[in-house]
């Protein structure tokens, strides 16, 4: 089970990925390929659990649904890749002994939180049981978010909608569906291994935009971000992102803090940095759709924070560069979340 487990989720999170980065960006930049191919997933994903939610449907019917979707998507990319249209290396760059040491610290660092939040934390309250709880009751019952997680009794379509409407638990389920281990297991156990370092990532692609030739000056202040993330988590526990991602990285809550709102502003002012650039543009363009789409399935949080964030900034972007021409575009992009957001209100 173990070795079937580390093949579905090499596939589900790195394959696949690749595979739909490639065939919707086509030869770009690696980061951005794996970001693009991953959100689109999820997006894929999102866009049936809700239908499924709402007419009672099979789990597992709609788990092989997204993998013919996303592996018809794969194929194609990995067939562009074999007529060259590979992701482009970034140009090389030496590394001095001070990068080296800086990264090693880094990364240990990751991994020693991320050991800690496996072996050494257990966050028990309403949020974590019903995150669980619906993983759990939809991979017992075969369906997508309709029982009840403390009770387990059949609800109505969209009982409790903000939570059913951000199906991030039910990827669980179906994870739980194609390598048999239980989702709350998945949830707690395995996840973390991807979100931590994850979130670190976008935290280090952050700091490359204000330092885009000092990978030492980004590796440093990775290093400390990591640090005051620690200290942070320690000493406002329960009332910060930063505790979230130490504690609980699997719930909604913590993606949000620690992955989606810095991964939307990051692509926002590389937008920014890129606007003599129209090819790096389309580029950031095809993968901020799928980054702000998939937060309809994160978190409801993300129902209003991304709309602000990109009214906010692309409202500065707009009237300092004049680039009229984009504003369909941040509307393409903010369009679902505003709608999901527009739902739970009212």
């Amino acid at each position: 089970m173990a070795i079937w487990t580390c093949v579905v989720l090499v596939l589900v999170l790195g394959v696949i990925p690749f595979g739909m980065g490639n065939a919707l960006l086509g030869g770009k930049s690696l980061h951005l390929t794996m970001l693009c191919g991953l959100f689109a997933s999820f997006c894929v994903f999102e866009a049936l659990a809700v239908p499924f939610h709402a007419a009672l449907g099979s789990l597992r019917l709609m788990t092989v649904l997204w993998c013919v979707i996303c592996g018809a998507v794969a194929l194609w990319g990995f067939w562009k890749f074999r007529r060259g249209m590979r992701p482009q290396p970034s140009p090389a760059q030496r590394w001095t002994r001070t990068q080296k040491l800086l990264l090693a610290v880094a990364v240990a660092l990751i991994l020693v939180q991320v050991l800690n939040t496996l072996l050494n934390t257990y966050y028990g309250n309403w949020d974590d049981e019903t995150y669980c709880g619906t993983a759990a009751a939809s991979w017992y019952t075969d369906t997508v978010d309709r029982y009840a997680p403390n009770s387990g009794v059949l609800q109505p379509a969209f009982y409790n909608d903000k939570y059913n409407i951000a199906a991030w638990p039910v990827y669980s389920s179906m994870l739980a569906v194609l390598t048999g281990v239980h989702p709350a297991i998945l949830f707690r156990t395995v996840l973390p291994l991807f979100e931590i370092p994850l979130a670190y990532y976008i935290a280090y692609l952050l700091l490359r935009c204000f330092w885009p030739q000092g990978r030492g000056k980004a590796l440093l202040g990775l290093v400390y971000y990591i640090l005051f993330t620690l200290l942070v988590a320690e000493n406002m526990p329960q009332t910060s992102g930063e505790w979230w991602l130490v504690v609980n990285s699997w719930t909604g809550k913590a993606l949000t803090n620690a992955i989606m709102i810095p991964l939307v502003l990051w692509l926002l002012i590389r937008l920014d940095q890129c606007r003599q650039d129209p090819e790096a543009q389309r580029t950031l363009w095809r993968v901020l759709l799928p980054v702000c789409w998939a937060s309809c399935f994160i978190s409801a949080s993300l129902f209003f924070v991304v709309p602000m964030e990109l009214v906010l900034w692309g409202g500065f972007y707009l009237v300092r560069t004049r680039r009229w021409g984009d504003i369909p575009r941040f509307v393409a992009c903010g369009l679902p979340v505003g709608l999901c957001a527009l739902v739970t209100l009212f």
